[in-house]
């Protein structure tokens, strides 16, 4: 977020949380991949109102956890598992690239953990804009939307090994659609499909740079 943007609107941020109810409690461009099914949902792949530019994208981060949200954002997969995801960085729609990481923790639905490490993105699947966020009072650099990362996991315990992901991003502010969740959804290629958002378990905000 850029510092002119702090203040009063870091206030309005903190009411509207990118559409939640609840309360507040390394990159490489490459050729644009489409595929059938991101996390188990469906990929939009039209940019609405052909939003095109650069956009820092803020997963439970820093910037979030200032505002009075907990750490991260939590998908649930269908055995019962939650991952809860953290990252900051920035994607490109005209080229298709994208910037950044963050943190992952996998535990069991009792709680254990099972795994944790970092995570990098390494390209812009979709982009679906849901636009700016001036119908919740916000400047209209800060955007709602869809948005799908190509990742690389590496975990902690195994620094060696990278298991690719696709990473679903989406912050309900602007005008979302029917159905619309904010939240995370993590498939972790061949190992294990994190699909479910777990509903208020954090925030997410896009801003136009």
């Amino acid at each position: 977020m850029r510092n002119r943007f702090l203040g009063l609107t870091v206030i309005a941020l903190v009411t509207v949380a990118c559409g939640q109810t609840g309360s507040p409690s390394p990159s490489a461009p490459s050729t644009v991949s489409r595929p059938a099914n991101i996390a188990g949902n469906s990929v939009i792949g039209t940019l609405a109102a052909h939003e095109v530019g650069t956009f820092a994208y803020h997963v439970g981060d820093a910037l979030i956890q200032g505002l009075g949200f907990p750490p991260g954002n939590k998908a649930m997969a269908d055995n019962g598992d939650v991952v809860t995801v953290i990252g900051t960085g920035t994607f490109d729609v005209a080229a298709k690239s994208a910037t950044g990481g963050g943190t992952f923790v996998h535990k069991t639905s009792a709680g254990t953990t099972v795994g944790s490490g970092s995570w990098a993105a390494t390209e812009l699947l979709t982009f679906q804009s849901y636009g700016n966020a001036v119908p919740q009072g916000l400047p209209p650099t800060f955007f709602g939307g869809r948005v799908a990362l190509n990742v690389l996991l590496t975990p902690t315990a195994n620094p060696s090994v990278h298991r690719p992901a696709i990473l679903q991003i989406e912050c309900a502010l602007g005008n979302p659609p029917g159905g619309a969740v904010e939240g995370v959804r993590l498939n972790v290629r061949d190992h294990i499909n994190f699909n479910k958002t777990v509903p208020e378990s954090g925030a997410n905000v896009y801003i136009k740079e």
